[in-house]
């Protein structure tokens, strides 16, 4: 076993900061980040636009980097669905319930997809915390948000935004007329609104292809029109909810090659960059664990339920949300994704972006402060 586990960066969990202190920065309660008293607040949510991607390519979004601002780091797992459930919360996975990407259900004996996946009738059986948008509501400030028609009245919407009213717009450009429609109209508005398509063209493509900077020298082009024109009447914020790296079909690592260490194996799910390993209840943990470990060196670590609640990478872990975790988990490291392909979908073997671990390219968002956030 490896003796140290991955550290977690100064800043981690502070992207669910950002929503509840932008309503904060309106309301006066709980302005966790500090933000200037406005009338109206925007936040921006860009999936897959990390830190590090942003600066490495600085020259298609010469607005967005030389924005003031800083770097936060996101949640674990950093994907999506723990990610913006946490920026729509202002809790950790561990409190809020929507602890990674793709889980085993005992009670149904099935597996959920926790981003697409869950059952809109239950929604709030899986995540059980008051959202931002509810706040606002009770505080009487109007909470919109603003993204693609096909997610209005999904299932992780109403897990997240329940209490937002939803404005479908196709192209970014559309999210932003929308956006300075509310914010020009009347006071006392929280808007969100998101922006899928780079993370999109990141699993597609990588985040090291033309056709990624592309769609990021649009946005920052469409982000530096929308601010010139929201001015100083409102307070923006562009963010992410994690980052991307490429990894190259040369370093996949196949758990299906390793069965003889998987005895029990009943599921696998997370992400390819975070396995959650889920075993029958006779299974010895620590042996498969051991054995695991020692078959995959240094490419992977593996770790116990116990270890990453301990470690406090989930915060505060609710009692009724541990059985939603894996027995095991198992973080790929450098460049590597690990698939086990009894278990994975034949299109997700064809991903070259990848998110959903602790690396640095993962976890840092920048957090972008333009209009009356200056």
């Amino acid at each position: 076993m490896p003796s140290m586990l991955p550290s977690l960066p100064k800043s981690f969990g502070r992207l669910s900061d950002v929503f509840v202190s932008a309503l904060g920065s309106i309301t006066g309660v709980n302005n966790r980040l500090g933000l200037r008293r406005v009338k109206n607040s925007c936040v921006i949510l860009v999936d897959g636009l990390g830190h590090h991607n942003l600066n490495e390519n600085s020259g298609y979004a010469k607005f967005l980097s030389r924005a003031t601002g800083s770097k936060l780091s996101t949640v674990f797992p950093s994907t999506t669905a723990s990610a913006i459930t946490s920026f729509a919360t202002g809790v950790l996975p561990g409190q809020h319930g929507i602890v990674g990407y793709q889980i085993w259900d005992n009670r149904d004996s099935a597996s959920v997809n926790l981003l697409t996946g869950m059952d809109s009738k239950a929604v709030r059986n899986w995540q059980t915390h008051e959202t931002v948008s509810t706040q606002a509501k009770i505080a009487e400030v109007k909470c919109y948000s603003i993204g693609p028609g096909e997610y209005a009245t999904s299932s992780f919407t109403k897990a997240t935004m329940p209490d937002a009213t939803f404005i479908a717009a196709k192209s970014i450009e559309d999210r932003f007329a929308e956006a300075y429609k509310l914010l020009n109209s009347s006071q006392g508005n929280l808007v969100y609104v998101y922006v899928p398509e780079l993370d999109q063209l990141a699993h597609a493509y990588g985040a090291d292809s033309d056709r990624w900077r592309q769609k990021l020298e649009e946005l920052d082009g469409l982000t530096n029109d929308f601010v010139s024109r929201v001015g100083n009447r409102s307070g923006v914020l562009l963010t992410a909810d994690h980052g991307i790296i490429d990894v190259d079909e040369s370093k996949h690592i196949y758990l299906d090659e390793f069965n003889q260490d998987l005895s029990g194996l009943k599921f696998v799910g997370g992400d390819p960059r975070v396995n959650f390993l889920y075993f029958e209840p006779d299974t010895d943990l620590n042996s498969v664990r051991d054995a695991l470990q020692r078959s995959l060196d240094s490419r992977a670590t593996v770790l116990t339920k116990e270890q990453v609640i301990e470690a406090g990478w989930y915060g505060e872990v609710l009692p009724n949300f541990h059985g939603r975790l894996p027995d095991l988990f198992l973080l790929a490291s450098a460049k590597s994704a690990v698939y086990h392909r009894g278990f994975a979908k034949p299109k997700s073997l064809k991903m070259i972006g990848q998110h959903g671990g602790l690396s640095p390219e993962e976890t840092a968002v920048p957090l972008l402060r333009f209009a009356q956030y200056l």
